[in-house]
């Protein structure tokens, strides 16, 4: 029978991160932004217990699946979408050493889940387009040293785990290059970059100098790994795409409720009113998208849904953000309230991990029967920059 309940244990999970976010996320978010999540915010995120909640038991995690993980991301970043990724310290680096698997990734994942260090994940470079990683990685030993520079990387740098693909054979491609993890901050310099919005997490470029790392992919092997990873990281995006525009559409349809012109509330108003209608609807598709991937993916088969879930949600985010910056009219472009701050980091969000183009160039090849795995739907020197 089909139902859109969540059922009882979700429906309380729900409530209580809600709550959480209200109470705790909310107020904080400005101070947050300027200067990350207080060590009280994440003290009182950890006594939540949900660090980890969608990983195996035997990396430290709870083993809930990603149902769970979504209804949880959604209602953290329904609070503040740049508080969510400064909550999560294992940011997109655990969830590639989860889709790897191996023993040397699921450690890893066991040392995250058991102290209070960030990992950091290391994709995009710059420069002309082509198709192998500047970063290159050479055999030194049963280890690895990595030399190149990765940008665009959140946390990069203070980061005491460093998932970062690096190119082994050289005029390959994305065939010739694998995924390595680096322990400490030995041979890793980083500079900071300033950008638009999620800024609650800093955004560097690393460079690496014979840093020792070890690979957690199998050789020629990457292309399916980075397929498992991203269909896991769009259900996690995609989720925080649509707390955001939540989070939009309330402010709004509240300021919009409270604000009179000519004798009534501005929401009476047609043009409000259907831009809040609209807002309304693309959130609520938004979030039955990203649901419906998120029960993909715990079945093993979400590169459609999930792709189609971020794609729907990113767009979704920015609209919905924007619209409640025009709702509040001269308010919306001041500090004074919050919109203006989710409509920059639903911007920003947009170029993040499987980003709105590789997205959408992933669910058209599900749909035409293409291979899912081809280089070109990932996000490469040559296509698709993101945010990692």
């Amino acid at each position: 029978m089909l139902s859109f309940d969540l059922g009882d244990e979700l429906t309380a999970l729900q409530a209580t991160v809600r709550d959480f976010a209200a109470k705790q996320v909310r107020p904080a978010l400005r101070e947050t932004e300027k200067h990350g999540a207080s060590r009280a915010l994440e003290e009182k995120f950890a006594e939540l217990g949900l660090f980890g909640l969608d990983w195996p038991e035997a990396a430290g995690g709870m083993g809930m699946g990603m149902v769970a993980r979504a209804v949880v991301e959604e209602e953290l970043a329904f609070g503040d979408l740049g508080t969510a990724f400064a909550l999560d310290r294992g940011g997109g680096a655990a969830c590639l050493l989860k889709a790897a698997g191996t023993e040397e990734a699921l450690s890893a994942l066991k040392d995250l889940a058991a102290g209070k260090d960030r990992a950091a994940l290391a994709v995009s470079e710059e420069g002309s387009a082509q198709d192998d990683f500047r970063t290159v990685a050479r055999a030194d030993g049963a280890r690895w040293t990595l030399s190149g520079k990765k940008s665009f990387v959140l946390g990069g740098g203070d980061a005491g785990f460093h998932v970062v693909l690096a190119q082994v054979d050289a005029g390959k491609g994305l065939a010739g290059a694998g995924a390595f993890l680096v322990r400490g901050s030995d041979g890793l310099m980083a500079r900071g970059l300033t950008a638009l919005g999620l800024s609650a997490v800093p955004l560097r470029e690393v460079t690496f100098e014979r840093t020792r790392a070890v690979r957690i992919d199998a050789p020629g092997q990457l292309p399916q790994l980075l397929r498992k990873f991203y269909d896991g990281l769009s259900v996690v995006t995609a989720a925080r795409a649509v707390g955001c525009a939540s989070a939009a559409f309330e402010y709004a349809r509240a300021y919009a409720d409270d604000r009179h012109a000519f004798g009534k509330p501005i929401g009476h108003f047609q043009a409000i009113a259907f831009l809040l209608s609209d807002m309304a609807t693309a959130a609520d598709a938004a979030r039955w998208l990203t649901w419906k991937a998120a029960w993909a993916a715990d079945k093993g088969v979400a590169t459609a849904e999930g792709a189609a879930a971020q794609a729907q949600a990113l767009e979704t985010a920015f609209f919905c953000a924007n619209g409640a910056v025009q709702v509040l009219g001269g308010a919306g472009y001041v500090q004074d309230h919050p919109v203006e701050k989710w409509m920059r980091e639903a911007k920003v969000l947009a170029l993040y991990g499987l980003n709105a183009q590789a997205a959408d160039a992933t669910l058209a090849a599900a749909e035409l029967g293409q291979s899912t795995l081809a280089a070109e739907l990932f996000p490469l020197p040559s296509l698709h920059a993101s945010i990692s």
